[in-house]
């Protein structure tokens, strides 16, 4: 039996994602709190419902990690998990992981778990879930030498992301009110990393959506100079028309070859916002 691969609902892949490569693959769902209306983030939610509430409602928003049984529930089906989790700066969705795991393992200790925290969300993900894949399915290496090798893959990846609605950071106050209406009314576009401990950090601003787009295309280049080739994920909020031109530029600049396109799920929806976009690379 092939172990299984569990990540929560930021990772924005399909649920029979690894079907084809016979890999039993789980994706723990989060929840988020708008108004009086609670929405599960799992293949029946829909993200435009999900914005239309967000844009309708007046207060803060939140959202809820899974129970440590959740992941707990998943962990007993195998005898071999790898764990992918967001960022724990901002979830406590690897705390709950955390949990399961010591949970799990008191009931069995032959079981083997890896846990990792992504400090990182919805790209960086998958692209730990691919890597993971063509790990597995190599068939040459032990769990511990998959796990080992997995850790040092995560410290090479990075996240950017272009936001274009900053209303419900605003409102969850995540961004002054008066910063977000002035780069609303000018049409400054704040382009973000993750540091290593998953906390949002400023990288850049750009007026427009093709100065933006731009600047976040050449943010791979520092990369290219020592690893010419290199897989990149993108993930957008209803927004597939700018993600296939940041294709177009990561290819006609860098010869990028290896580059994929998912539409966002609930969560990132809900920190991204409509028109978000995600590279990971």
């Amino acid at each position: 039996m092939k172990p299984r691969i569990i990540s929560d609902s930021s990772c924005d892949l399909p649920k029979d994602f690894l079907e084809k490569d016979g890999i039993d693959f789980s994706l723990v769902p989060l929840k988020i709190i708008v108004g009086d209306h609670e929405f599960i983030d799992d293949e029946t939610l829909n993200t435009k419902e999900l914005i239309a509430a967000m844009k309708a409602e007046k207060t803060a928003t939140s959202s809820s990690c899974p129970s440590p049984e959740d992941f707990a529930a998943e962990l007993r089906k195998n005898k071999e998990s790898y764990v992918i989790t967001m960022t724990s700066g901002l979830s406590g969705t690897y705390n709950s992981a955390r949990v399961a795991k010591n949970m799990v393992l008191e009931e069995d200790n032959s079981l083997k778990i890896s846990l990792f925290d992504t400090h990182s969300t919805s790209p960086v993900m998958i692209l730990m879930v691919m890597k993971l894949r063509d790990l597995i399915k190599a068939g040459e290496l032990d769990f511990d030498t998959i796990s080992e090798k997995l850790a040092l893959y995560l410290e090479s990846l990075n996240l950017r992301f272009l936001l274009q609605d900053l209303s419900n950071l605003v409102k969850s106050g995540r961004m002054n009110r008066v910063a977000g209406a002035v780069a609303s009314v000018l049409s400054i576009m704040p382009i973000f990393r993750s540091d290593d401990k998953g906390e949002i950090q400023l990288v850049t601003k750009a007026r427009g959506i093709k100065k933006a787009l731009s600047s976040l295309a050449n943010m791979v280049e520092e990369k290219i100079k020592t690893q010419p080739q290199f897989p990149v994920v993108i993930t957008h909020c209803n927004n597939l028309s700018q993600a296939e031109i940041l294709k177009d530029l990561l290819e006609k600049r860098f010869d990028l070859k290896e580059i994929y396109i998912f539409p966002m799920h609930g969560l990132t929806t809900y920190y991204s916002n409509d028109k978000g976009l995600l590279m990971a690379f």
